[in-house]
């Protein structure tokens, strides 16, 4: 398991005690990650682990991520790289993220602020060759922009419209 960790406890204000680590998601994972979900109104920006995890496992490309709390899984992404990852990204030494979300039971604690700051490290040990990681956010999505942008992510002014989803901030961060 590739994983790397972020310690914090519980004088945080409101932030989740224990180790925040991420790992790929492996058959001992699966499972526990498919559980996961966040809230009803979060689904249409990022999807449910259901929708994302199959395909991410058939395409060598994709490298699904399950954010670990103390070792359980309480949230999830997918760093999609190729050409198949679409046309924010060169086809070598990038990756997309997608699907980045935190389990409903546990937002706002600061799990999603701590696997955004181990994302790079993590993302560079899936490629030595990353220079840049590149993710769309809801133009009013204000909480997970926010989070990006304290994580280091910037603006790159380039807007998109997802069907289904609205218009989308393109934001990324040299890594």
């Amino acid at each position: 398991m590739v994983g790397l960790a972020h310690d914090t406890d519980s004088r945080d204000s409101g932030a989740a005690a224990g180790e925040v680590t991420l790992a790929l998601v492996g058959p001992q994972l699966r499972e526990r990650v498919l559980e996961l979900a966040p809230h009803p109104f979060q689904r249409t920006w990022s999807g449910v682990p259901a929708d994302t995890l199959g395909p991410a496992e058939r395409d060598p490309r994709q490298h699904p991520v399950a954010i670990l709390l103390d070792g359980g899984p309480v949230g999830f992404f997918v760093l999609h790289g190729g050409v198949s990852a679409g046309r924010f990204v060169r086809p070598h030494s990038e990756f997309l993220v997608r699907a980045f979300f935190v389990d409903a039971t546990l937002q706002h604690r600061g799990i999603g602020s701590r696997a955004l700051a181990l994302m790079p490290a993590f993302a560079r040990s899936l490629d030595p060759t990353l220079t840049r990681l590149v993710l769309t956010v809801n133009d009013v999505n204000e909480v997970a922009q926010h989070a990006y942008l304290r994580a280091g992510f910037r603006d790159t002014g380039e807007r998109y419209q997802r069907p289904g989803a609205g218009p989308q901030f393109v934001l990324d961060l040299p890594v």
